[in-house]
């Protein structure tokens, strides 16, 4: 596309006014009809489109400075800033060039009420094809959107796969925190939400994609609502029938503050409802007006939270192309949790089984800093800077009490923790970009520095009684232990990242990329244990249980990437090498270790864009992943007498190839859409654990070696359709995972099989303004199998049945039910439950535009509300049942205050 602008400046007396004009036109120099040109001045705003000819013209223009942008639906938008000089000749030509970036977003043609358009690497949502009710949040219509599921707490899987970060008009809100998007923006000013494969700022100037993608879901905000206020205030009471002496409540508070670029938000929260952090008006805290559904009312929280939470978030365009954002965050989080587990460790003609009975309470602070400044300094370089500041400390008091069986050995075990940490963190991220003339040709600069450092220290009192009877039932030997020590750990880790890259255009359509990058991670950990004398209180340190260790590990990796495009297919492939070392020291004990690597690491990504509508995607890469530091540590670890811990300081590091294909398929014709994702992950030299156990003892001592024959395949899909039109949807998705494990046992190879099966049906039924109900079904397998052949083989099933309805009723009045049941099958005898659920609430909305509603909810009614899960790693099968928020009962206020220019 091509831009030519002329500037006439005519001076009458002392009041100077210029005439802007040009021409738009695209990169064949064919003129653009109906491209939007807005003006933008301290004096005033205005907006014109292009007639037949391309051309536009806006008339006495009295401002000397002002910023042009330019947008038309399939072509990037373009936007810069003008200065004219009075005093220089009158007529002044600038001519600009828009060269189409093959990695860039491009603006999706969305004509009509289209609800989806798929291109590249981005699924767009047309908001208006979504209708929710008046007042509702974005939360509300993101749930309406096909391949995307939102769960009680906020998050959000995209096709499978979870949302990690959220930006508003392409620029991080609230450090790209979720929740604190989708609950607190309005959906009425939502222009359109796009689910984005982000590959980072690299790929998004290059094109060239070889890293694994964060999921983005970008909002932007129609035009007109980027100017006005908007905001709610929530407060509610209530009691809890299982804690008397504690009643509930909730109260939570929103402002925001649009001006265009610039954008002030200001939000916080109190309650101990397990409302999550940042979810301002969130359905437990009765102060959101969604829709129903039946994760929202199934606590997924174990325990019972107080949470408090504050923030602030600005955003500006300080100067010409520089842009700064970030913002202000506490969040302090009080969890008190009482919970059963029961762990099965299968090994040879045997079963370790050990049952815990916990309760714990944690506390956690965080306060969190985070500013970027993006510039762009002329038409040829880009600098973006974010730097990052952090600190948590956490508190925990635990009591525990295990009953451990092995044959004829049991183990009775009162273990007890109080501890408090401290960790401050500091990280900055810095790119810079240099566009040369030729177009294609770039070169980059990544670099990446953090630092963590934590404190943490542990009071620790362990009695452990030990009952053996294996040479007689009758008279069965006993023996006590009593561990009372102070643990004190201090370690940081500082890491390191910088890379470089230079792109050069081959043809028209296709690139090569060269590239460097290194990359250190040095981490040191000190552990000093101390031994108390239960009747002195003095302290001696034990040598045996304290450490002082560390390590480096590096790569250098050298790549050569080319991508290419023909017509609807685009294509990346390269290789690099990779040499690896790791260094590790215990100065006290003399231990020096070193190992060097050296990979050669493929990668490629293919894709076809079928239609407007439909895509296909595949890619491989390959990638190290370092010991960890309890893997790595060159000492036999007692801390915990039960479970000690060997760690092998010969370890060489992980090397993964990992591949996937993906579909993404929308149909106009009749609005389903399809899709899937389909992933394979295979790990040379795997770290796997080889666990030791003796007939006669309930201790278990873990090692650590390499092995090959890890590897894992996902696969998942999803599929929507409307059966009567708006009124009745059906939603299918599944997902299937199996895991081929490698663990050893007593020195023995051993592979276990998991599969994990889902399947989930849902039907919404809806006629506007009179009612919203779905039903809802889902069902998940876990099954373990393994190849020793006196193994026993496990599996757990779990089905659950919902319904939800939400009636709109005369003189403003609501009524929503909530109803689930849940089976499970296959779990331990005193870790299963089938909790049945029914949440009730009634709201009436009054005043103006019903900015104000008041509810009086019953949430658990049965007083069934559990937490049940089971976890599969090596030889060992984990299910756990905890306590979560259960009956109570609340009243809340909520209101929502908005103020857009009229018109808009």
């Amino acid at each position: 596309m091509m831009l030519v602008f002329v500037f006439f400046v005519e001076a009458k007396g002392q009041v100077q006014t210029r005439e802007v004009r040009g021409v738009v036109q695209d990169s064949t120099g064919r003129p653009l009809v109906g491209v939007t040109v807005r003006l933008y001045a301290k004096q005033d705003t205005m907006m014109v489109s292009t007639n037949d000819q391309g051309r536009f013209v806006f008339n006495k223009v009295a401002a000397n400075d002002f910023k042009l942008t330019f947008s038309l639906i399939g072509f990037q938008l373009f936007e810069r800033q003008y200065t004219s000089n009075v005093l220089l000749p009158i007529t002044e030509l600038v001519t600009v060039n828009l060269k189409e970036q093959p990695q860039e977003l491009q603006e999706i043609a969305v004509y009509g009420v289209v609800p989806v358009v798929i291109k590249q690497d981005t699924v767009q949502y047309n908001a208006r094809a979504y209708d929710v009710r008046e007042n509702a949040l974005l939360e509300e219509m993101i749930k309406l959107m096909p391949g995307l599921q939102v769960d009680r707490n906020g998050n959000i899987d995209a096709q499978g796969q979870r949302v990690t970060r959220v930006k508003v008009n392409g620029k991080d809100f609230f450090d790209g925190d979720v929740l604190t998007a989708t609950r607190n923006l309005p959906a009425d000013i939502i222009e359109n939400i796009q689910i984005i494969d982000d590959y980072g700022d690299q790929a998004n100037i290059t094109g060239i994609r070889n890293t694994e993608p964060e999921k983005v879901l970008n909002v932007t905000i129609k035009d007109e609502k980027n100017f006005g206020a908007f905001g709610q205030v929530t407060a509610g009471g209530g009691v809890d029938l299982n804690d008397k002496t504690h009643g509930r409540y909730i109260g939570s508070f929103s402002a925001n503050r649009f001006n265009g670029s610039k954008q002030l938000s200001i939000l916080g929260s109190t309650n101990n409802t397990n409302t999550s952090l940042f979810s301002f008006g969130d359905v437990s805290g009765a102060g959101s007006r969604n829709g129903p559904d039946l994760n929202s009312m199934m606590d997924a929280g174990d325990g019972v939270n107080t949470a408090n939470s504050i923030g602030v978030n600005y955003r500006d365009d300080i100067a010409q192309g520089v842009t700064v954002y970030g913002g202000y965050t506490f969040t302090k989080r009080d969890n008190q949790t009482v919970g059963t587990s029961g762990l099965q460790s299968i090994y040879q003609n045997r079963v370790i089984n050990a049952r815990d009975e916990v309760n714990s309470r944690t506390e956690n602070i965080k306060h969190k800093l985070t500013w970027t400044i993006e510039a762009n300094i002329d038409t040829a370089n880009y600098l973006k800077i974010t730097p990052t500041a952090s600190y948590l400390s956490s508190k925990l008091l635990s009591e525990t009490h295990s009953t451990i069986t092995n044959n004829a050995v049991f183990t009775d075990r009162i273990y007890n923790v109080s501890g408090a940490s401290s960790d401050p963190n500091f990280d900055i991220d810095i790119f810079y970009n240099h566009r040369f003339p030729k177009n294609g040709r770039n070169f980059t600069f990544t670099s990446k520095i953090d630092y963590y450092k934590r404190n943490r220290d542990d009071d620790v009192n362990d009695f452990i009684t030990n009952i053996d009877s294996a040479q007689s039932s009758a008279s069965p030997s006993r023996s006590y232990e009593i561990f009372n020590q102070r643990v004190h750990n201090f370690s940081y880790d500082r890491s390191l990242l910088f890379n470089i890259a230079y792109t050069e255009p081959v043809t028209k359509r296709s690139y090569l990329e060269l590239n460097y990058q290194y990359e250190s991670n040095s981490i040191a950990n000190a552990r000093n244990t101390f031994g108390i004398d239960t009747l002195t209180s003095s302290e001696q340190l034990i040598d045996s249980l304290s450490i002082d260790y560390d390590y480096l590990f590096q790569t250098h990796q050298f790549g050569l990437n080319y991508q290419g495009d023909i017509d609807r297919f685009k294509y990346t492939v390269g290789f690099a090498l990779q040499p690896t070392k790791l260094d590790g020291k215990t100065p006290s004990r003399e231990v020096v270790t070193h190992i060097n690597n050296l990979n050669f690491v493929p990668s490629a990504r293919l894709q076809y864009s079928i239609n407007k509508t439909s895509n296909l995607a595949f890619s491989y890469r390959g990638q190290n992943n370092q010991p960890t530091f309890t893997q790595i540590q060159p000492i036999r670890d007692i801390t915990n007498p039960q479970y000690v811990v060997v760690g092998n300081a010969n370890l060489k590091p992980e090397f993964m190839n990992m591949l996937s294909l993906q579909y993404r398929h929308f149909s106009i014709h009749n609005g389903s859409s399809f899709f899937t994702n389909l992933s394979f992950t295979h790990v040379q030299d795997k770290v796997v654990a080889n666990r030791i156990s003796s007939p006669n003892s309930t201790i278990q001592e873990t090692e650590f070696l390499n092995a090959d024959g890890f590897y894992d395949m996902r696969g998942f899909y999803h599929y929507s359709t409307p059966l009567a039109g708006k009124i009745l949807t059906l939603n299918l998705n599944g997902s299937l995972d199996y895991t081929n494990n490698l663990t050893y046992l007593n020195n023995v190879r051993n592979v276990g099989k998991n599969i994990v099966f889902a399947q989930n049906l849902q039907m919404n039924f809806q006629i506007e303004d009179l009612i919203e109900a779905d039903l809802r079904s889902s069902y998940t397998v876990n099954k373990i199998t393994y190849d020793i052949p006196t193994f026993i083989d496990s599996e757990a099933n779990t089905f659950s049945l919902g319904f939800g309805s939400k009636c709109y009723l005369p003189k403003k009045w609501i009524l929503s039910v909530d109803f689930s049941q849940r089976l499970n099958t296959g779990y331990s005898n005193y870790i299963n439950v089938n909790p049945t659920l029914l949440n009730v609430y009634i709201e009436k909305s009054f005043f103006q535009n019903d900015m104000a509603a008041i509810r009086v909810q019953g949430f658990d009614l049965f007083n069934q509300n559990t937490g049940v899960r089971r976890e599969v790693t090596g030889n060992d099968i984990f299910d756990v049942r905890n306590n979560r928020l259960a009956r109570y009962f609340l009243v809340s206020l909520n209101i929502r205050l908005q103020k857009f220019p009229s018109g808009s």
